[in-house]
């Protein structure tokens, strides 16, 4: 079981999020040129460091240390995060090879919907009652950046029309003259996308609680991660899958909570496999 805060709203921060952000949301909002010349010491070009910026590349490992450095802080945690980056690039290669498919919309990164899928239950009134369909759909994408340096108005809407379609089909949601309400609190993946989507999303945390054990296994990130080994018997796995499941939903209802800036975004996977 895996069980994680990742970034406001449940996005991991990426490397690339941690050089925009110092070079734009902490103070000075250096033009690219100048953060690459006065701050990381002309050691990258302002076109590379845009590339990162946008994940579009990845920096060196020095050049994380040197950033680390302007930042006054422990180079180690940045590093777990590039390395995370890293495993990730290579893992998603292989799923969507695996999925033989391409992501329906430009802008649009599997983990996000499944995220955006949590968080869009979450934001419904625990008590069934009805709620503004707007302020539905502005609460769960409360979590979006305020950057705007890739914006992409069409994948959004897509993505918002992707999740309350998926909640519909599940039966989580009730929409009707404007307003939305509450009619389950359980989603499980079950069509191909949704499950590509999980997939991203697991590999996503599994990678990061590995690095958080490995490389921070002194600091606290909020992860959780254990292995549990056992002989069952072939006929019973069915029934240990549903006691997994029955314990996973019962303890997922007693913590859950509306959030608020006292909550954190948790997410936790889990998977039982023979090997």
């Amino acid at each position: 079981m895996l069980a994680d805060e990742g970034t406001s709203g449940g996005r991991l921060r990426t490397i690339g999020d941690v050089f925009y952000e110092t070079r734009v949301l902490k103070g000075r909002r250096y033009s690219l040129r100048r953060f690459a010349e006065e701050v990381l010491g002309g050691r990258i070009e302002p076109v590379m460091l845009s590339y990162i910026e946008k994940g579009e590349r990845f920096p060196n490992e020095d050049l994380v240390r040197h950033l680390a450095a302007a930042r006054r802080e422990d180079p180690q945690p940045l590093l777990a995060i590039l390395w995370r980056d890293r495993i990730l690039y290579a893992v998603a290669r292989e799923l969507d090879r695996a999925f033989q498919s391409e992501s329906p919309v430009a802008g649009i990164d599997d983990g996000e919907l499944a995220v955006r899928l949590s968080r869009a239950v979450a934001a419904l009134p625990d008590d069934g009652a009805w709620m503004s369909h707007s302020s539905w759909r502005r609460a769960f994408r409360r979590d979006r950046k305020q950057r705007k340096r890739s914006a992409n108005a069409t994948g959004e809407t897509h993505l918002d029309e992707r999740v309350e379609a998926t909640l519909r089909e599940h039966g989580l949601i009730e929409v009707r003259a404007g307003k939305i309400r509450r009619k389950g609190r359980h989603y499980q993946a079950v069509s191909r996308d949704e499950r590509r989507a999980v997939a991203h999303q697991f590999a996503q945390l599994f990678a990061k609680g590995l690095l958080d054990r490995i490389a921070l296994p002194d600091v606290d990130t909020g992860t959780y991660l254990r292995n549990h080994y056992l002989n069952v018997e072939r006929s019973r796995i069915p029934e240990f899958h549903a006691a997994l499941e029955t314990a996973l939903r019962e303890l997922t209802e007693r913590f859950a909570a509306t959030p608020s800036r006292d909550t954190e975004f948790m997410n936790v996977l889990a998977t039982a496999t023979p090997r």
